[in-house]
């Protein structure tokens, strides 16, 4: 099936990443999370994050056409489950977003593409993820300008009997994003 589009097995990746953004993560009872104090990111078109379980990182950059990023520490392969990579871009009132999506799965592929949050697809992007050095790199045409002002990666394991998903911040907030120019 490989990068055929997926619709069945991305909805719950996609509304858990939703509730978090909305920020039922923060406590579970639906309530608003606290909102995070705005700063600047350092590097325009550049950010990176250790994930909050201590295993990994990512690391984000914008180009003039593409975003790439880079997954360190994390499998590169399903190892007999399904392992998700992804990072969403959001503009100020969360009405726009982009989904950058990696899954590896032992039943069905390599998923690689553009999470499209109207559709609950991924849209294919060529190629596939660069595994070759131990770390994870995909590189995502841009095909929308949405005004980004947060970045939200995470990783997320599922097996037959359990599902565990990791941000860069223990209550999967979003993170700081500043634009190229």
């Amino acid at each position: 099936m490989g990068m055929d589009r997926r619709s069945g097995a991305l909805v719950a990746g996609a509304l858990l990443l939703t509730t978090a953004l909305a920020g039922c993560a923060a406590g579970g009872s639906g309530d608003a999370a606290p909102t995070p104090t705005r700063t600047a990111a350092a590097t325009p078109g550049k950010a990176s994050c250790h994930l909050s379980s201590g295993g990994g990182s990512v690391s984000l950059e914008e180009t003039a056409d593409a975003y790439r990023v880079e997954w360190k520490g994390v499998p590169t392969d399903d190892g007999g489950r399904r392992n998700t990579y992804q990072v969403q871009l959001g503009n100020e009132g969360q009405t726009k977003h982009i989904g950058l999506y990696i899954q590896f799965d032992s039943i069905t592929g390599t998923t690689y593409g553009l999470f499209n949050t109207e559709t609950n697809d991924v849209d294919p992007v060529p190629g596939e993820p660069d595994t070759s050095n131990g770390t994870i790199v995909g590189a995502f045409p841009k095909q929308e300008d949405i005004d980004a002002v947060y970045w939200a990666p995470s990783y997320g394991k599922t097996t037959t009997d359990s599902s565990e998903t990791t941000w860069c911040t223990k209550d999967g907030q979003v993170l700081d994003w500043t634009p190229l120019d």
